[in-house]
């Protein structure tokens, strides 16, 4: 199944759904939603719903990781991931995701923010999309210094 991320927002809970495989190429909506609310700061928590989630490459999974680091420069919660048992919450362990989220798991999703939208492509050239890239591995190495060699010889090929 092609990737979607969608949000919504539910009286003070910013609810951010990915389905499907999530790819760089879904990602450039997601970065202006996280731009837009932490730049608003109307919201006390944030919940991620993994549960419709495939697989998540690499920078959708920065993206995540610099959501838990913007959120806890506010809050003293942690963001609440939902995500069923398998192969993408064992690569969320592997990530350290377990530090900055609280990961649920093999519960039911998240059914209260049935007013999701989608979050559309921004449309953006070939030297934004591969800045976008490096800048979400820079937050996956942010989350744990293991992160920065799992991912160093991307990052380092990405630079060149």
């Amino acid at each position: 199944m092609d990737g979607a991320i969608y949000s919504s927002r539910v009286d003070d809970i910013e609810y951010i759904k990915f389905c499907g495989t999530v790819r760089y190429s879904h990602c450039s909506g997601l970065e202006a939603h996280i731009d837009k609310i932490f730049g608003e700061n109307e919201f006390a928590e944030i919940v991620i719903d993994l549960k419709e989630a495939d697989i998540l490459d690499s920078t959708a999974l920065g993206l995540m990781a610099r959501i838990a680091i913007e959120f806890k420069k506010r809050s003293e919660l942690q963001p609440v991931v939902f995500v069923r048992k398998g192969e993408l919450y064992n690569i969320l362990k592997r990530v350290c995701f377990d530090q900055v989220f609280r990961l649920i798991c093999d519960e039911p999703g998240v059914d209260s923010a049935d007013n999701y939208q989608e979050l559309e492509s921004v449309s953006q050239d070939e030297q934004q999309v591969l800045n976008r890239v490096i800048e979400a591995h820079r937050y996956l190495a942010q989350i744990d210094a293991s992160n920065e060699k799992l991912f160093e010889d991307i990052t380092q090929a990405l630079k060149k």
